[in-house]
């Protein structure tokens, strides 16, 4: 248990010290240093990462149409999670948020989506996943592990809003690597997740929903995303837990 502590402390504390740096050393606002600061941590973390798996039973090869329900399932549940987000009005009532959204926002859109969407979220699976999930669950059963994890990837968000989304996310995200044996599903789900927030900040597309929301468009919309996210998974989880994969 103290090595796993140990995993759980130095990733974090080595990307936020890198981060830290290069905003300070560096004329980059929080998300472009918070990007270069995960494109910098990325190999050492797949490194460290791909030792630990060396140490576990071999992970099967997952066929491509396995993967195929992952970025619907993840921008479903971005959907649905930030509709709930907004209807109990945390944003609005969370400076930390939107301090947070400011940085994430402001710059260029490309910037927005090769950060937001890409960059950042392969570092966050390799911490909060495959550094931190995985040696837990080599020792716990799912549930405790999931929950620690994600608790701690809504920790480190540091603001109620983007905490909430998180957690909930990261259950997901723990529950496909559960399934898959393998980051490349949580990546996706992180990915095809913030790659929609992105969308809808930036476009027209959903924006009156989050910026103007009635009763009715919120109920509409979360019954829509659920039921599309709850599809999702039972696919998933039906062609992960059968023992012939009948397409």
């Amino acid at each position: 248990m103290p090595s796993i502590l140990l995993r759980l402390i130095l990733p974090i504390f080595f990307h936020t010290a890198i981060t830290t740096a290069i905003y300070l050393l560096l004329p980059l606002g929080p998300l472009e240093s918070t990007a270069l600061s995960a494109l910098l941590c990325t190999p050492a973390l797949a490194y460290i990462y791909t030792k630990d798996q060396a140490l576990r039973p071999l992970a099967p090869s997952i066929p491509r149409h396995r993967l195929l329900p992952i970025p619907a399932f993840g921008a479903a549940l971005c959907l649905l999670l930030n509709t709930i987000i907004t209807a109990l009005n945390l944003p609005q009532n969370s400076p930390a948020y939107q301090e947070a959204a400011r940085a994430i926002y402001s710059p260029p859109f490309i910037l927005q989506l090769l950060s937001t969407a890409l960059i950042i979220p392969i570092a966050e699976e390799f911490i909060f996943r495959g550094m931190i999930f995985a040696p837990f669950r080599d020792k716990l059963p799912f549930l405790p592990s999931a929950c620690i994890s994600a608790l701690i990837f809504a920790l480190y968000h540091g603001n109620l809003p983007q905490g909430v989304y998180g957690f909930l996310i990261g259950i997901a995200a723990a529950w496909l690597y559960e399934l898959y044996k393998s980051l490349a599903a949580p990546i996706l789900l992180h990915i095809s997740a913030n790659l929609l927030s992105i969308c809808i900040t930036n476009t027209d597309f959903l924006t009156p929903l989050f910026t103007t929301p009635t009763t009715l468009t919120l109920t509409i919309t979360a019954i829509i995303s659920a039921a599309i996210s709850t599809i999702c998974g039972i696919w998933i989880y039906k062609k992960n837990t059968l023992k012939e994969d009948i397409l």
